[in-house]
């Protein structure tokens, strides 16, 4: 079956945040760009809010050809039923071939909503987007859709899959932040800004919003860094199953961030697997934090390095650093999945092997 050429173009909802694109609607541009150019199709930005006169242009730097604004006062906080019913109605009237939204709490929440008030699908947390024929085969016979997304994301057992939704449009995902590199920030590109008025009906705003505050910004960044040292379940026992203190392997991990970061002048993180996070190991608290999980519900990350310290490496993890450039896994088990993705393995224990890799880079002597 051919392409309904009714429908056109990929958008992608800009979230903005202290007058600025966020990274993550930055990252989704880019997927946006790698599906548009293989369709021959614009990227849409598409912005919601108030005083946006300033930012209007910024999705377009980033690889947009055009740009759809509904600036009122009226939507200056975030509400999901009105930005649901302004969304709805562009969509309805514009008809795009794709809508991509960021796979965060507005993006889950905005995304399902309107998928459902235009009768379409969503495929939730992708990690990839790809254009492919979809084949079904049915009693009548095989039918071919051709050019369809394939959205990319882990499922809950140990593969990935791709989630197709050939028969309507426009097909809809939301895209796990880290996914996808921005493209460079070019002021020289040019493209349109079309304003869009929207006569919302009172009974969407449901909520009057009194006050706003912005809750503290963490200081882990594990996005933005390009070493990461990651701890996991592992480092509760040593390589003989005796227990262990795992501060002490924290600590170990922390002086190799610290002397990685010194030494080669590159910002460095520390993270966790989610099994370590969940695990509510009391001498980790305050320093094993929710901000350092990484993996299919903690951050996607792509680091040039990836240091996994005990870490066995569910697909749930590995989805979550499959874009690091380098892998290094240490593990006592040589079975353990997080060897089939690392390019470079150590069969050891953390405690034995994480000191002697601060001593390589010149942090020390490692006792006998």
């Amino acid at each position: 079956m051919q392409q309904n050429t009714e429908y056109k173009d990929v958008w992608v909802y800009c979230e903005v945040q202290d007058g600025a694109l966020t990274r993550p609607t930055t990252e989704v541009i880019a997927g946006a760009r790698k599906i548009a150019d293989r369709m021959n199709m614009k990227v849409v930005g598409v912005m919601i809010g108030y005083n946006l006169e300033k930012v209007a242009r910024e999705p377009i730097y980033y690889g947009a050809d055009e740009v759809i604004v509904c600036d009122s006062p009226l939507l200056k906080s975030y509400q999901a039923l009105p930005y649901t019913y302004v969304l709805s109605d562009m969509v309805l009237r514009l008809k795009p071939w794709a809508f991509l939204f960021v796979a965060n709490e507005v993006g889950r929440e905005l995304g399902a909503r309107v998928a459902y008030k235009t009768i379409t699908g969503l495929a939730a947390d992708c990690i990839d987007l790809l254009v492919e024929d979809f084949v079904m085969h049915t009693p009548q016979g095989t039918l071919v859709f051709k050019d369809c997304i394939a959205q990319v994301r882990p499922d809950f057992a140990t593969r990935i899959a791709k989630i197709f939704t050939p028969k309507h449009r426009p097909q809809m995902s939301n895209v796990r932040p880290g996914s996808f590199s921005p493209l460079p920030r070019d002021e020289t590109r040019k493209g349109e800004i079309i304003r869009w008025e929207a006569e919302i009906p009172a009974g969407a705003f449901a909520v009057e919003v009194l006050e706003e505050r912005r809750l503290p910004k963490s200081n882990v960044k594990l996005e933005d860094a390009k070493v990461i040292v990651s701890l996991g379940l592992g480092i509760l026992r040593d390589a003989s199953g005796n227990p262990r203190n795992p501060v002490e392997a924290y600590e170990h991990a922390e002086k190799l961030a610290a002397i990685i970061k010194d030494r080669l002048k590159v910002e460095t993180e520390i993270g966790a697997s989610r099994a370590l996070i969940y695990a509510g190991v009391k001498e980790l608290e305050g320093l094993i934090i929710k901000d350092r999980q990484v993996g299919q519900t903690g951050k996607t990350v792509a680091p040039d390095v990836y240091i996994a310290a005990g870490i066995s490496g569910a697909i749930q993890h590995r989805v979550g650093i499959m874009r690091a450039k380098k892998i290094v896994a240490i593990n006592t088990d040589p079975d353990a999945p997080i060897f089939q993705i690392a390019h470079y393995g150590v069969v050891g224990d953390v405690y034995e092997v994480l000191p002697k890799l601060v001593q390589l880079l010149g942090g020390g002597e490692v006792e006998a």
